[in-house]
């Protein structure tokens, strides 16, 4: 995979999350594709050896955002790089566009980064949709609002330790008035928004070395025409139709 160099351009400090605004020159990514990141430093650039997949949190002109949390010595070292980083992509499958509205971007946990650029497409096709997303119980005040700023009208959810998939749907409401539904959480939460009647696609996130398939290490269990089977994440994902995935 070929590493490109991007200037980073800004950083913000979302409580314990980071967003870093990089100038980007390859191919223009689609909402739900990631990169993979890396440090571009010379010292660093191979510590540690694997690179880190992100999602593209935005992208506009020639500038691509990423918004992670960290959460472990690799996170660590890219929210505090100086120089350029290292971004090989864009990988992946994305979210399906629609043609019409109205469909609802569901975020939970701390995992909502891809439903920020899924936004504005939604937005510039002028199709219908609404955000809702979960702030966890004990997320910094930072982090929310931070939330606010990049999610412009979205509903902030606050749940508790008990079963909060479920309070993020609650919240919704009816999910029968929306044509599709556009996922990205932990597991259980990707699990409740499958299991609610409506078509759903669901941003799956996995552990990934290589990042092109060639590892398959981000196997994912799915449904095919002949039983079930093994996907990429990294390849044949990293989104999924809701009816795919064998939970």
């Amino acid at each position: 995979m070929r590493l490109r160099e991007a200037e980073i351009v800004s950083r913000e400090s979302l409580g314990s999350h980071r967003l870093l605004r990089c100038r980007w020159r390859g191919e223009e990514p689609s909402p739900g594709q990631f990169l993979m990141v890396r440090p571009g430093g010379s010292t660093l650039s191979y510590d540690p050896f694997l690179s880190r997949p992100f999602f593209v949190h935005d992208f506009e002109g020639d500038v691509v955002s990423l918004l992670f949390e960290v959460r472990g010595r690799g996170t660590e070292l890219l929210a505090r790089e100086e120089g350029d980083l290292l971004l090989g992509g864009p990988l992946g499958r994305g979210y399906p566009l629609p043609e019409a509205g109205p469909v609802a971007l569901v975020g939970g946990g701390v995992w909502v980064s891809p439903l920020g650029f899924l936004a504005r497409r939604l937005e510039e096709l002028g199709v219908e949709h609404e955000v809702f997303l979960e702030v966890p119980a004990g997320a910094p005040e930072a982090y929310v609002e931070g939330l606010r700023g990049l999610f412009p009208g979205a509903e902030l959810v606050p749940t508790g330790p008990d079963d909060p998939p479920a309070a993020l749907l609650g919240a919704i409401g009816n999910l029968s008035r929306y044509r599709a539904l556009y996922a990205s959480g932990p597991a259980a939460t990707l699990r409740a928004v499958a299991g609610a009647g409506v078509p759903a696609y669901l941003a799956v996130r996995e552990r990934m070395a290589c990042g092109t398939g060639a590892c398959r290490g981000c196997a994912v269990p799915v449904r095919r025409p002949g039983g079930l089977s093994y996907a990429r994440a990294c390849a044949e994902g990293p989104v999924f139709a809701a009816e795919e995935i064998a939970w």
